[in-house]
């Protein structure tokens, strides 16, 4: 279930974030995670299996478009089944006149679940 960002979750989505970022400092996490809280067009959820946080994504809306920045799992979760259950949520929870993409790795992941979920 993914469930919305909120200031409570503040240290859960920046250990979360660690996994996709290069730069793990708790100052350049907690900014990212502001950015998120700040910016009307930026959105970050955290993905809940069972009673644990597990992942995170995190997008912006550019138009008709919404960018995935961030997606990460929880060590003991990653796979690609994993992620595409966590797209597959995300792609539910968006109007269907977004379309989806990414940068970088996560353009990888995006293009391989659209093949998978097609």
């Amino acid at each position: 279930m993914l469930v919305k960002y909120k200031q409570s979750h503040e240290k859960t989505a920046m250990g979360l974030l660690a996994f996709s970022c290069s730069d793990k400092s708790p100052l350049a996490l907690l900014e990212l995670v502001r950015s998120y809280e700040e910016d009307a067009s930026k959105f970050l959820y955290l993905w809940k299996v069972e009673e644990d946080f597990v992942g995170i994504i995190g997008m912006e809306q550019l138009e008709t478009t919404m960018c995935i920045h961030h997606i990460a799992l929880s060590p003991s979760f990653r796979g690609e089944k994993r992620s595409y259950e966590l797209l597959d949520e995300t792609r539910n929870l968006l109007p269907f006149d977004l379309t989806l993409v990414g940068r970088g790795k996560t353009s990888d992941l995006l293009e391989k679940w659209n093949q998978v979920s097609i």
